[in-house]
């Protein structure tokens, strides 16, 4: 039985926030994002896509909803990073970390969002294997001093493209 939840979106911030700050000041790639203009949501209505799994979707914040949270005393957010409850809720820590780094690397350094691709998976693929996501499954904790991401991908390493 699915646990209820007293909102369909939870702000999550608090939770995920850390993680997101500690993976932009260890990997250099992801420098150029300011962690406290980015919300991070659950969603616990959907699962994102009948026809495939979603763990996750990253998207800018549209103009009239940021000015909203900053009138209600937000601060200013830029980006919204949603996991899908329905999805994400068996990750453990380390797949929960891989899953922020991967959606982070979506924000490039002009502030644009740069749509998933082939080319993103198979970097996610070679670097943390084809069932990192998986509830049995090992993923390694990208945080972790030891593992890095230029280590993981190894010759394959290439840096997150920008939209063209």
């Amino acid at each position: 039985m699915e646990a209820s939840h007293e909102f369909d979106f939870e702000i999550c911030n608090s939770r995920i926030r850390p993680i997101g700050d500690s993976l932009i000041k260890k990997y250099d790639e992801l420098r150029h994002i300011d962690i406290d203009k980015v919300l991070f949501v659950v969603n616990h209505k959907s699962g994102g896509s009948k026809n495939r799994i979603v763990l996750a979707r990253t998207a800018r914040v549209p103009d009239k909803w940021r000015d909203v949270l900053f009138q209600l005393g937000a601060c200013s957010y830029f980006y919204v990073v949603e996991f899908y409850g329905k999805t994400t809720s068996c990750l453990d820590e380390n797949q929960m970390i891989a899953l922020v780094y991967r959606e982070l690397r979506r924000i490039g350094p002009e502030g644009q969002i740069i749509p998933p691709d082939v080319h993103d998976w198979w970097q996610v693929l070679i670097g943390l294997g084809r069932n990192w996501f998986y509830p049995d499954s090992t993923c390694p904790n990208l945080l972790d001093d030891s593992v890095d991401w230029k280590k993981l991908m190894g010759t394959n390493y290439e840096p997150p493209r920008s939209p063209e």
